[in-house]
């Protein structure tokens, strides 16, 4: 049942809906798009990134906290400093210059529990802009619905939590615990952003992130690793019979990556139907070839193919690069060619996946918040992952995701109803009150 309080901060968001979706408008407008990893190195930045639109975004985050009396911080992650550890995902060569982080704490007057608010302003690549019928960077609004990269992963969970802070306030409300609001860069790459928080000694009793959810609560999430088998051939000249490898002849590699990826198939397969890979709110774990590359010639046997690969794995997998290592191993030594010519396996920096209780009571206080408003939220896992990986595995703090719909998350045309952008606003607001407490 709604307080009298609860009431107004609700009212207000209501009144000055349009308020927050010009914020967010604003916060689509930044070109934050996150660099390309496959062009990125502390030695050679991405080109074709404009590091003053971060930096021009989080200065807007960074006025809006203060305004709202937060005590503010405002760094630049230097990735060689982080420290590493398996399943951190630290990339110490990853560029971040003029990308910085925003934490903004709000001391409570006492006897509450505290909160962290976390959520990532680095978006996607929008893709081939001829494909879209909205600018992906102006926030054109069109049958309720609010376009452009960023608008429902997260920007629009950034602009819900902060203007969830404003109305509470703007409602006279004082809450007794703490809360501290983190924005934050590379979730969409390496969560190291988060990662640098977790690492600056930030805690709390719980934390929200805003992430599109369809209004359900994010508990549990795959870990991953992405990585390249290289396959191994012998070059020769195509239009002329080639003896026996062992007498010297070619040998396709293209021929031999085959075997490798109907193995990667069979593995997905075995971890299926597996026991100990099976999860209340995740599928099994899976490894999906995403990219191949061989041969230079055309009447050349092609002497090398890489095969870029990621794989998806629930929280008590201990050594899926292991695993993936033996059935390669396996296959290889079916083959007389690749037993003696090993195919090699290598990886990227590799992120856990991590879970909380569904009965934690941060869920249960966004799950009655949302009842409140007539929607029905439970408990779900995700596939991918998100930033809590890190607040649950590193610092130990109960972290949870609830946000409006993921539909056109990373695709072409993204957008966030805004009735939705309202009630996860309305959402959020609830469950800070009731979370932190308040007078």
């Amino acid at each position: 049942m709604l307080s009298e309080k609860e009431k107004k901060v609700l009212y207000l968001i209501d009144e000055k809906k349009e308020e927050i979706v010009q914020y967010l408008r604003k916060l689509i407008g930044f070109k934050t798009v996150t660099p390309p990893p496959e062009l990125e190195s502390m030695d050679k930045p991405a080109e074709d990134v404009d590091r003053g639109e971060y930096r021009k975004l989080q200065d807007l985050v960074y006025k809006t906290l203060e305004e709202m009396n937060f005590a503010v911080d405002i760094w630049e992650i230097e990735t060689s400093k982080l420290k590493s550890f398996p399943g951190s995902g630290v990339d110490p060569n990853r560029y971040l210059s003029n990308m910085p982080v925003v934490v903004g704490k709000l001391q409570g007057k006492g006897n509450g529990k505290s909160l962290i608010l976390n959520g990532h302003y680095d978006v996607v690549p929008i893709g081939v802009i001829e494909n879209w019928s909205h600018d992906p960077f102006k926030g054109e609004i069109e049958n309720n619905k609010l376009f452009g990269r960023g608008a429902c992963d997260m920007k629009g969970g950034i602009a819900a939590m902060l203007m969830a802070v404003k109305f509470i306030q703007q409602a006279g409300i004082k809450l007794n615990g703490d809360l501290t609001v983190e924005t934050v860069p590379d979730e969409e790459k390496t969560s190291m952003g988060t990662l640098a928080c977790c690492q600056k000694g930030y805690k709390a009793d719980a934390a929200i992130i805003p992430e599109p959810t369809d209004m359900n609560i994010y508990v549990a999430m795959r870990g991953n690793l992405t990585g390249k088998i290289t396959v191994f051939g012998r070059a020769g000249h195509a239009d002329i019979t080639q003896p026996h490898w062992t007498e010297g002849g070619a040998v396709n590699a293209i021929s031999k990556a085959v075997k490798i990826i109907l193995a990667l198939e069979e593995l997905s397969e075995e971890w299926r139907k597996r026991p100990d890979k099976r999860h209340k709110f995740l599928d099994p774990d899976i490894i999906i070839p995403t990219l191949v590359k061989g041969g230079e010639w055309v009447i050349t046997y092609p002497e090398k193919v890489d095969l870029g690969f990621t794989s998806d794995f629930i929280p008590s997998t201990v050594n899926i690069e292991k695993e993936i290592q033996e059935k390669i191993t396996s296959v290889a030594n079916t083959d007389s060619w690749m037993k003696e010519h090993p195919p090699k396996l290598e990886t990227n920096p590799w992120l856990y996946g991590a879970e909380i209780d569904e009965n934690e009571p941060i869920a249960k206080t966004a799950i009655e918040a949302a009842r409140e408003l007539g929607i029905e939220s439970k408990p779900i896992g995700i596939g991918s992952l998100t930033d809590a990986i890190h607040l649950i595995n590193y610092s130990k703090i109960p972290t949870i995701s609830i946000g409006p719909s993921s539909e056109t998350a990373h695709m072409v045309d993204e957008f966030i109803d805004i009735d939705e952008l309202i009630n996860t606003t309305k959402v959020l607001g609830l469950a800070i009150l009731r979370w932190c407490g308040y007078s």
